[in-house]
């Protein structure tokens, strides 16, 4: 931060307006309507560890082999996209001050993105219906340069303070919050 910088609003995005978290989701309920379909339809449906072990040579491992394969791998894979997005999200910190925006990402490398208000044409809100379930929202900086990509800063609880307190930087003295605060 600069010498006489105050920091405005500072926020951490929620884990629930991450594509990744809800794709792991998708695959951990996928795999349970697999493993109840092939339980129903198939009860001894022989796709498991135990054949996968004795495909490779493996000696067979009794409380693994006995897991169906296709349901568990779905599991692992919304385990681990979960966990990525969970670490994801806790190293993201969006942060408005009293002189520019900023934005810091990463978990091992941390890169830093700064937003000066003069190269800020427009901010909006983009709340679909999940997002108005969840309480969230995504804020969109467009920024003054033709040509440059957009900034959408995603899973922001409380889309419109954040907004306003970006809209009060470029100085925009007309913004009043939809929801009243």
């Amino acid at each position: 931060m600069l010498a006489n910088e105050k920091t405005v609003k500072s926020e951490k995005p929620s884990v629930l307006g991450q594509k990744e978290f809800w794709r792991g989701i998708g695959l951990i309920i996928l795999s349970i309507v697999i493993f109840a379909v092939l339980s129903i339809f198939l009860p001894n449906y022989d796709i498991s560890f135990s054949l996968l072990f004795s495909y490779i040579g493996i000696k067979n491992i009794p409380l693994i082999g006995a897991l169906p394969l296709i349901s568990t791998l779905l599991e692992i894979i919304g385990i681990i996209y979960i966990v990525v997005s969970e670490l994801e999200v806790y190293f993201i910190e969006y942060t408005i001050t009293n002189s520019r925006v900023i934005i810091q990402n990463g978990i091992i490398a941390k890169k830093t993105k700064i937003v000066l208000p003069s190269k800020i044409s427009d901010v909006s809100v983009d709340i679909n219906i999940l997002d108005r379930m969840l309480k969230l929202g995504k804020v969109i900086i467009r920024p003054e340069e033709q040509g440059r990509p957009n900034i959408t800063l995603r899973g922001i609880r409380d889309p419109y303070s954040f907004q306003g307190s970006v809209l009060k930087l470029i100085g925009d003295v007309t913004y009043k919050n939809p929801n009243g605060s």
